[in-house]
């Protein structure tokens, strides 16, 4: 039995360009994964490509620390700032709480949004941005399993989680290539990437920007492809991660 190697990609629906460099990378079979951000200015235009090529992989990247929100603003009052948009990551992280039924709400909104812009149903769940929201907001992370009972990216197991434990290992960006291999130390992994290519509107909203053609370059890397598959690694998507045994 081989192992198995998630490679998915965030930020589809960020921008134009950042989409067409997912595109390419499905297309080329170097990604098995995207995750789709639904308050972005690519979003619409990721969702006719997504229906036009029939991507299959596709999850949600839920966003609740870059521009506004899906809710009404007086539905989330915590999660937002004066101006109605979401406060950034450095807000979490400095210690600030914000009221849990409210990032339930918000996070359910997305999913749901997603569901009428795709007519799916999202493959996977993760969120934008690396803070832990479900170890600090534990009845978020209950309330997905018990109501989309997806396949999830995490930090950590959980005992209540449903699927195999796919271990996330952030290899792209500042790969050390000769510690490449060191980073294949399971049979489950995901490599979480950043993949497009760089747009005037990417160079505006992110500051992860050019680097997104490194992981471009490297995920579409034959090389790479090699290594993985030398060390018996096959490249599969979320809807193959098996449930636990009970």
């Amino acid at each position: 039995m081989s192992k198995k190697l998630i490679i998915n990609t965030d930020d589809f629906g960020l921008t134009r360009g950042v989409n067409y460099g997912i595109l390419d990378s499905f297309q080329n079979e170097s990604i098995s994964a995207a995750s789709l951000m639904i308050n972005t200015p690519g979003t619409h235009h990721a969702i006719e490509l997504m229906k036009q090529y029939q991507l299959k992989g596709i999850g949600i990247h839920i966003n609740i620390t870059l521009g506004k929100p899906i809710s009404p603003p007086d539905r989330i009052p915590s999660l937002i700032n004066e101006s109605g948009e979401f406060h950034n990551t450095k807000y979490y992280v400095q210690g600030n709480r914000v009221i849990e039924e409210e990032l339930i709400r918000e996070f359910d909104a997305q999913i749901q949004y997603f569901i009428e812009l795709t007519g799916e149903i999202p493959d996977h769940i993760n969120y934008h941005h690396i803070y832990d929201f479900y170890d600090e907001y534990p009845n978020l992370f209950d309330y997905l399993v018990k109501h989309y009972n997806k396949p999830m990216r995490l930090e950590k197991d959980y005992k209540n989680y449903p699927y195999q434990y796919v271990k996330k290992q952030d290899l792209f960006m500042n790969l050390n290539n000769n510690s490449t291999e060191s980073y294949f130390d399971s049979d489950l992994i995901e490599i979480p990437c950043h993949i497009g290519y760089v747009d005037s509107d990417l160079m505006e909203i992110s500051s992860l920007n050019t680097q997104r053609s490194q992981d471009y370059q490297l995920a579409n890397n034959q090389s790479f492809k090699d290594l993985y598959k030398s060390l018996g690694y096959e490249l599969v998507g979320w809807s193959e991660i098996e449930r636990r045994e009970d």
